[in-house]
């Protein structure tokens, strides 16, 4: 992808945020290979921090671009409330329940459409080719819109579908995200240790088939490139993988401790053979590796360390960089090998933002 050469205007009536400037010349001489989006969550008006990823893996803070909606200035406690999907990044604004579309340009990001997620705090998004369904964690439900080719959206009628209740115990849930081949869509439920398979038909989400998580508070994840899904539990700090068939799921690893404190957030390698956990309490990043069919084994129960705790993480397009958004809103970057073995690059500062809320890569 082309580098981003100027940054957009910042939208109008997001306070705070003011026009996204040219960065300053590369006198490093180090090419620039992609970008690491961060959403801001401010209260205020939210917004995407810019960086320019570096040949050497490091980040150089660039721009700053409004979404035209409001963050919600606290921890959304979710993975994926920010995506990319080709060249529109999705961005959820918890504090007025709407998601923004901003374009990845020649030009910079250019914001494209905010519309209503039908639903109240929006916490996590997931794009499957033209469809899109967020997640509203405090109104229990995921909803339903489509998505232009120019990045502008419209309501799927009549898809809004409840999560599993059970007991009364709130769901607290923590991501959706459609499978790879967009037939399911799953949601993790922290409060009530459930994660929800729904079936998709066409565009539309079935009902909730609830399944009981093999471990406690079931948070972030990713797939392996079989459609296993691999899922991070911050209450015992493990992972557990599952597969997904017929509208269920059933246990392949049941809770692979990491050893270490809070497994919060996880993303699988673009091979599909290693996935890596950020844990926010003892501040580390864990390796596992994943066989064929599923199963896991941990690798190396720190295979990083984080200097202010973890609260998100992406890894480049390559494979080669692992980013971690950290506790007082910093990046950190770390080179990735073939075996997972991670070296910490660099801490980078941007702009000051609120708490979990979003982090990609181009």
């Amino acid at each position: 992808m082309p580098p981003l050469l100027a940054a957009a205007a910042a939208t109008a009536g997001a306070a705070g945020i003011a026009s996204a400037q040219v960065p300053a010349p590369d006198t490093t001489g180090v090419r620039v290979v992609g970008h690491v989006y961060e959403a801001t969550n401010s209260p205020t008006g939210n917004a995407v921090q810019v960086f320019d990823r570096l040949r050497n893996g490091q980040l150089r803070p660039q721009s700053t671009v409004a979404t035209g909606g409001l963050g919600l200035g606290v921890s959304l406690a979710s993975q994926n409330a920010l995506v990319r999907h080709g060249d529109l990044l999705f961005v959820v604004n918890a504090g007025d329940d709407t998601l923004s579309t901003l374009a990845i340009t020649q030009r910079g990001l250019v914001k494209r459409d905010v519309e209503p997620t039908g639903g109240d705090r929006p916490v996590s998004v997931t794009v499957h080719g033209s469809t899109v369904y967020v997640l509203n964690q405090a109104g229990g439900t995921i909803s339903g819109l489509r998505v232009g080719p120019d990045g502008r959206l419209s309501p799927l009628p009549q898809s809004t579908r409840e999560l599993s209740k059970v007991d009364g115990v709130a769901a607290a849930a923590a991501q959706v995200s459609f499978t790879p081949d967009g037939r399911h869509l799953l949601v993790t439920h922290k409060g009530d240790q459930t994660i929800d398979t729904f079936a998709v038909y066409g565009r539309y989400a079935g009902r909730a088939v609830p399944g009981r998580s093999a471990g406690s508070t079931p948070y972030g994840f990713d797939f392996d490139r079989n459609g296993h899904a691999i899922v991070s539990e911050a209450g015992p700090s493990a992972v557990s993988s599952y597969a997904v068939r017929f509208g269920r799921l059933r246990t392949i690893s049941p809770s692979v401790s990491d050893t270490q404190a809070a497994a919060c957030w996880l993303v699988t390698t673009r091979d599909g053979r290693h996935a890596f956990t950020v844990n926010a309490t003892s501040s580390t990043i864990s390796s596992y590796l994943i066989s064929p069919d599923g199963r896991l084994t941990l690798l190396d129960a720190v295979a990083g360390r984080t200097s202010a705790g973890g609260t998100d993480a992406a890894l480049s397009p390559d494979g080669t960089t692992l980013q971690v958004r950290l506790g007082n809103g910093d990046v950190a970057s770390y080179a990735v090998s073939h075996n997972a073995t991670l070296t910490r690059l660099q801490d980078t500062s941007g702009t000051a933002t609120s708490g979990t809320a979003g982090l990609a890569t181009d």
